[in-house]
């Protein structure tokens, strides 16, 4: 019957679970840790120590802190700097290259201003010169000379030195007066007109350049 083989098992189980209890082998009851159990005395002694210099231990950290940030710092520098460099070198200052035509193409000019000047167009080798000197200034800073500009205003730009500045106001000055003047340029003018722009090829023009 169902009634009977449950209390087979029940019995069966307080029979094994009083084995089980007089078992000696085997402990259940254990005792309470002690209440003044005492730390170990390294533990003891670390305590004292870290109390005895705290002081000495909070600047110690600070130390240490500021030299991992000092660190920290002189490695992204390096990185960075060496980054720099392997993208071409340290970026130089940006200046403005100064105008200078060729040695080769400012002798082309003159002799083509020398051959209207032996003709008595000096007024025309002038303006050659004013031209040349613009569309050179021109081709060598794209976007430097705009056609709203004057022959002023182009002397003024920040690609010549003050020499070349001097030099350039001049011929501009000269081609002014006698287009807009009604002066009439003679070969002495033309002469340190062309003396001017002889000049322009010369490095000391634009060594000191911005």
């Amino acid at each position: 019957m169902p009634g009977a083989a449950s209390n087979g098992s029940v019995a069966d189980g307080a029979a094994s679970w009083r084995a089980l209890m007089r078992d000696k082998s085997l402990q259940f009851n254990f005792p309470d840790a002690s209440a003044d159990t005492k730390p170990p005395g390294w533990l003891k002694d670390l305590g004292e120590f870290l109390g005895r210099h705290s002081r000495e231990i909070h600047w110690a950290g600070w130390a240490l802190l500021a030299i991992l940030v000092a660190l920290a710092l002189w490695f992204l520098v390096r990185k960075l700097k060496d980054r720099r460099l392997s993208h071409g070198g340290e970026a130089a200052p940006r200046q403005m290259a100064p105008w200078q035509p060729g040695l080769r193409q400012a002798r082309l000019v003159l002799q083509d201003a020398d051959g209207l000047a032996a003709q008595g167009r000096f007024d025309e080798a002038v303006h050659l010169l004013l031209l040349v000197s613009i569309q050179e200034i021109g081709d060598r800073q794209q976007g430097l000379v705009t056609p709203a500009l004057t022959s002023r205003e182009i002397a003024a730009l920040p690609a010549l030195t003050p020499l070349a500045q001097g030099i350039f106001s001049g011929i501009a000055q000269m081609v002014e007066h006698s287009r807009f003047g009604g002066h009439a340029i003679g070969d002495a003018e033309y002469q340190r007109c062309r003396a001017g722009f002889d000049q322009f090829t010369e490095f000391g023009t634009w060594r000191m350049a911005a």
